[in-house]
């Protein structure tokens, strides 16, 4: 069953646009080769590996929310990045609504805002989706410049475990929806 609800929309920003992966894409891009310079690294095909496992687990199948989405600069298209919802608004764990964002920059495009520019677009669409109460994202210790992202995307910095070395970021709007321990059940 397709996501009806949920269309594959390309962002644009002032300087970038985000591009989703339709299915096919996102099967090339899962198995590129490793000598790809882009997306053959080894972190690249973890992320691809968690998104599809956890599109598998999704009997909805919500593509739009687990597929990655490709950043280039408008000016002249050169790969930034990525950047993904790492669950739909159902599969929240906790059932209150919150996604889980994650990105990487590439090297050569770090520092410049870029990043900065594809959370905020991000996460505005996201806000505008039904069942969307806010985001989240964690981001592991130390990694201040990803930090610095998310503050400067309207993320607070909500917990942290050192356990696992991560800090948890959350964007949940002014005005926002108070979500009840029964809305949860429900």
């Amino acid at each position: 069953m397709a996501d009806k609800t949920v269309p594959l929309v390309t962002l644009e920003t002032e300087r970038l646009r985000i591009v989703p992966l339709d299915r096919t894409s996102f099967d090339e891009k899962l198995h590129a080769p490793s000598d790809d310079p882009c997306f053959g690294s080894e972190d690249f095909r973890e992320a691809m590996e968690e998104l599809a496992e956890r599109a598998a687990h999704d009997r909805k199948s919500r593509f739009a929310w687990y597929t990655n989405r490709l950043i280039y600069r408008r000016e002249d298209g050169a790969y930034i990045g990525s950047i993904a919802f790492m669950n739909s608004p159902e599969k929240d764990p906790d059932k209150v609504g919150l996604v889980e964002i994650g990105y990487a920059t590439e090297e050569a495009y770090r520092g410049m805002g870029y990043m900065t520019e594809a959370v905020c677009a991000m996460a505005e669409w996201a806000l505008a989706q039904p069942k969307v109460y806010g985001l989240i994202a964690g981001v592991q210790d130390p990694n201040p410049a990803s930090d610095r992202v998310l503050e400067k995307s309207g993320f607070v910095r909500t917990d942290h475990s050192d356990a696992l070395s991560l800090t948890v970021w959350k964007r949940i709007p002014a005005g926002a929806r108070k979500i009840t321990i029964l809305q949860r059940l429900f």
